[in-house]
């Protein structure tokens, strides 16, 4: 079952307006203000009313009047948040273009724009123009001389974060700790934004096995947040979600349940049951008790944040494809083949229409149908789509990533049963070249390549390697019982 990592918390930024006193700019200050609020709580249709009002009152204020800009920016913030990224790239960069042409290329305001359109483009794993546009802030922040502040900090925090959605994680990780210093000193810095930086630092830090610095760390986000916020505070919740997670890798179960628990209960309490914030804890929950052979809980978790997504956020939205996503890789576990591939299609369906075929998040979709007719039997309709996959994972991200590794072993597995062994030889060294690199190995994966060439080896008469084989899987196996070992 493959539940996402927890996304890290970025800010996105709705702009609000201090304006002198006029009968349509206050106007334009209460629809903007109200929106805001609408935003802050879920209540995205309401949101989404008040910003289209906000745009027809800023057009009454002249053509060239900033508001413009602003509510275009809002109303696209808004459609990010619902994953209507197309919508709001396109509003996006309708604001960049009336700042440009009002105030020339150096406009202080576009800093907000170029930053929004950074996280736009990370969400859709776009990353080279995230990285872009996050550097284009940077770089015009330079030129007009600003001087560090807290936004410079957030700034550097959301690169970091890049880095992080990349795996980048010796890049990621001294953007996000100039970041820190930068926010340590004050410069009016949100405490959220302090406590989003330390957050991604401790995502860095599990992801590197650094176990203890990534505690400390999220230890100290929950008590600086706690100093300046209420506890029951939605940010505080994806802190919480976050640590969490962390105890969840440790095999640490019995501490990650009541931190996931106390964050759904915030976010039921601030944000309504229907927000989809809750439906990414009713996530979490469902994948700790995935671990836990818990499978009842886990279909009942899962229902419920899928229906939550749809009614909420849409039923193409990116993350309904998670939920579908989520829940196929139970029933696949449970051996429900026919539902576990209708949920699969449908995911995949999603994510094409979104990003396109040769999109990571779409190929992944793909290499889990091909696994899925793998363990069926039927291997003729698996061939061709886990071999798209492959290439389209090769393109984005690289030869070398653990992810082409995962579809060369399966890939292996397949060729393996239709006694193909050269070619599943072939997959076998080319998954285990991959895997072989990283510090903190990919055990699941590897275990699977090295058990299927230990069987390869075995069949084609090699038995003393394929002993050898099987004892690096049986060390494998070891260590990764060892690091889930506390429950």
């Amino acid at each position: 079952m493959n539940f996402p990592a927890r996304m890290l918390t970025i800010t996105l930024l709705i702009i609000c307006w201090t304006s002198p006193a006029s009968s349509q700019q206050s106007s334009w200050d209460s629809e903007n203000e109200a929106g805001h609020q609408a935003f802050m709580q879920g209540r995205y249709t309401e949101a989404q009313n008040y910003f289209l009002g906000a745009i027809a009152l800023a057009g009454k204020l002249g053509e060239n009047d900033p508001r413009i800009a602003a509510s275009y920016n809002n109303l696209a913030t808004l459609y990010l948040q619902q994953g209507k990224y197309s919508n709001a790239e396109q509003l996006y960069l309708q604001a960049l273009t009336i700042r440009r042409n009002q105030s020339g290329p150096a406009d202080p305001g576009a800093v907000t724009t170029l930053s929004n359109l950074g996280v736009l483009y990370s969400k859709e794993a776009r990353y080279s123009e995230s990285e872009s546009y996050f550097k284009s802030a940077l770089d015009l922040r330079a030129e007009l001389r600003v001087p560090e502040d807290a936004q410079g900090g957030s700034l550097l925090s959301k690169l970091g974060s890049l880095y992080y959605a990349e795996g980048k994680y010796s890049e990621a990780e001294p953007f996000l700790l100039s970041a820190l210093v930068i926010q340590e000193k004050g410069f009016g810095t949100d405490p959220t934004d302090l406590a989003t930086t330390l957050n991604n630092l401790g995502l860095i830090y599990r992801e590197q096995r650094k176990f203890s610095e990534a505690e400390t760390d999220f230890e100290r986000a929950v008590a600086d947040l706690e100093k300046s916020v209420e506890p029951m505070n939605p940010e505080m919740a994806t802190i919480l979600s976050n640590w969490a997670s962390l105890y969840q890798s440790e095999g640490k179960y019995s501490k990650a349940k009541p931190l996931y628990e106390q964050a759904l209960q915030i976010r039921e309490k601030t944000l309504g049951p229907g927000h989809p914030d809750v439906a990414a804890s009713l996530n979490y929950l469902a994948d700790l008790y995935f671990l836990q052979g818990k499978y009842s809980k886990v279909e009942s978790l899962g229902q419920r944040a899928l229906k939550i997504r749809e009614q909420s956020l849409g039923s193409e939205s990116m993350e309904v494809s998670e939920s579908l996503n989520n829940l196929a890789g139970l029933y696949k576990q449970q051996r429900q083949y026919l539902k576990a591939e209708q949920y699969y299609l449908r995911a995949h369906e999603i994510l094409e229409k979104h990003f396109g075929s040769d999109n990571p998040s779409a190929a992944r979709e793909l290499q889990n149908l091909g696994s899925l007719y793998v363990d069926e039997g039927k291997l003729d309709q698996a061939e061709p789509i886990l071999n798209i996959s492959l290439d389209a994972i090769q393109k984005s991200l690289g030869p070398d990533h653990p992810d082409v590794a995962l579809v060369y072993a399966t890939l292996a597995v397949l060729y393996l049963r239709r006694s193909a062994y050269e070619q599943a030889e072939s997959y076998c060294r080319h998954a285990l070249e991959i895997l072989d690199k990283p510090s903190f190995p990919d055990y699941r994966t590897l275990i699977v390549a090295l058990n299927t060439y230990a069987d390869l080896l075995s069949k084609t008469n090699r038995k003393a390697q394929a002993e050898l084989i099987e004892t690096r899987a049986m060390t494998y196996r070891a260590e990764f019982r060892e690091l889930n070992s506390t429950r």
